[in-house]
């Protein structure tokens, strides 16, 4: 789908709920809700190194630069060739739709990099109808049920080190089984974007608990 990212006029009544209901917390406990999340992703983020192998490696995707993957994009690209260059078996299924009418999907992009560096296109599946993390993984569990027959394999989720709290969390949500696998090699995180981050992981969490608490199947399954 061509539009971009969502924002929150696009996320549904129930989005704007918890949206609202999760910063009503930040807001009731001075902050202390969001800093704590935050202190113990943050030392989580800056411990992990890539683990071991597994049969599929999922890359998120990021907005294109001119057709092309970005800086950050690229980043991600060069970890997975790391992996699938260690692990001749594995496959990798990249995530991500349009960023623009005329341009590639981010998963197309993101393949046309890795067959260019010698990945055969038969080890790379795309999934090029999401536009944010949470139809990233949903679409990717559903496209792994579909190769694998039903049983969800083990894999290596690859995105930016910032990202991996969200992300790892919405993948576990969906009912993946993941290791998080940091784009970056430094320990380093950018704190303003994990800050924000950290702020949508709140929301994340906020939404998933209130739907529980007051049994919404709807939204737990719109989230799930």
């Amino acid at each position: 789908m061509i539009g971009g990212r969502v924002g929150l006029r696009r996320v549904g009544p129930d989005g704007l709920l918890t949206f609202g209901l999760s910063n009503l917390v930040i807001v009731l406990t001075a902050g202390l809700s969001w800093l704590a999340l935050w202190g113990r992703m943050h030392l989580w983020v800056r411990s992990l190194d890539c683990p071991g192998r597994a049969p599929w490696v999922i890359v998120l995707g990021q907005q294109l630069q001119e057709g092309c993957p970005g800086p950050g994009y690229r980043l991600r690209l060069l970890r997975t060739l790391r992996l699938l260059r260690r692990d001749p078996e594995a496959r990798v299924l990249l995530l991500g739709g349009y960023t623009s009418p005329e341009g590639p999907s981010e998963s197309a992009a993101g393949a046309a990099f890795l067959r260019q560096r010698g990945i055969p296109a038969s080890r790379i599946f795309c999934e090029e109808d999401s536009r944010h993390t949470l139809e990233n993984l949903q679409n990717a569990r559903d496209l792994l049920v579909q190769r694998t027959g039903g049983r969800l394999p083990r894999c290596v989720l690859v995105t930016s080190r910032f990202h991996l709290p969200r992300a790892v969390a919405i993948a576990r949500g969906v009912g993946l089984e993941v290791c998080p696998c940091p784009a970056e090699r430094s320990p380093r995180v950018p704190q303003v974007r994990l800050a924000r981050e950290i702020w949508m992981l709140h929301w994340y969490h906020t939404g998933r608990l209130f739907a529980r608490l007051i049994r919404h199947q709807g939204m737990l399954d719109r989230i799930s």
